[in-house]
């Protein structure tokens, strides 16, 4: 009779944890769960989603995305994922190695994308990555999720179309905006000076010349040489302010400033939004914060 009752109690626990894991399982299906690589992603992705999936980010605010070394707790968090969506243009140096650990499928925004290709020291002939800081290629980042997000939930693709119009609109405002105070720079001072080469696509899309201390992804590159080239660009055109990125260290830049009487106009961000609450918790909001900065930047040095 004990016998019986024991495997009774073993078959019933039995089941009872074979229903247990077939509805976890339909759980985390159920959740609809898009996993990005990094903030800025995860953002765009959410204000096109909408209340439809889930949307989370491998890298944190703040956090520099080229050289992240992904965690267990980031395989964990990934694996209850429905797809992985990416940059791509070589933005993400760990992303082979991580989807390598994982059944996901794999989109890349870069596949919609005509480069920008660098043009100095090792990554001479590589793509630029940074497509997002123009508001014009931004607009194709929108396009490009909405068709991802209607190839798996077609049913919701008005939802997603629409999203993806009212953010679009938003985009082009802060285009006209950006065109409008380039139209007030004189000639000379078209450029955009910063610690990394990561505006690319922004100098090209509004007719800016670009000068930086150092290529894409390569900080410690800074030579003599390239410091004097970019202290005589900024002399020889009475560059008012110059700028970093808010992810690495602006020390290189204020020598520049040090050496030619430019204003330090601030950080600007590229590769990560803030923290909630910050000056660019949002796309949206990062791209507003740049304009702001450059402009006030150049009007107050006009104003002096």
């Amino acid at each position: 009779m004990k016998k019986i009752l024991l495997i009774l109690v073993f078959s019933f626990l039995s089941l009872s944890f074979y229903l247990s894991s077939r509805f976890k399982k339909t759980e985390v299906k159920d959740a609809d769960t898009i996993i990005v690589s990094f903030t800025i992603l995860e953002d765009i992705v959410s204000q096109i989603a909408g209340e439809e999936f889930d949307v989370y980010s491998i890298t944190e605010p703040g956090e520099e995305v080229h050289g992240y070394k992904p965690t267990p707790s980031d395989l964990i968090k990934a694996s209850n994922g429905l797809i992985f969506i990416e940059n791509g243009f070589g933005f993400e140096l760990w992303s082979d190695k991580f989807l390598s650990n994982l059944n996901l499928e794999r989109i890349t925004i870069s596949d919609y994308l005509e480069p920008i290709y660098i043009t100095e020291d090792a990554y001479t002939g590589k793509p630029n990555p940074h497509a997002w800081i123009s508001p014009k290629r931004g607009k194709i980042y929108i396009d490009a999720i909405v068709l991802a997000l209607t190839e798996l939930k077609p049913e919701s693709e008005e939802i997603f179309v629409k999203n993806g119009k009212v953010y679009k609109d938003r985009l082009s405002q802060i285009d006209k905006e950006f065109s409008l105070f380039i139209n007030t720079l004189k000639k000379n001072e078209r450029y955009l000076v910063s610690c990394e080469g990561a505006f690319s696509y922004l100098t090209n899309d509004y007719g800016l010349a670009e000068a930086f201390l150092w290529p894409v992804n390569a900080e410690t590159q800074i030579t003599p040489k390239r410091m004097a080239k970019v202290i005589k660009t900024v002399k020889e055109n009475d560059i008012p302010a110059v700028f970093c990125e808010s992810t690495v260290s602006a020390e290189s830049q204020l020598t520049v400033v040090e050496e030619t009487g430019a204003i330090f106009g601030g950080n600007l961000f590229v590769d990560s939004l803030s923290l909630e609450g910050g000056p660019a918790s949002t796309y949206i909001e990062l791209l507003e914060y740049n304009l702001e900065t450059i402009k006030n930047s150049f009007h107050t040095h006009q104003e002096g």
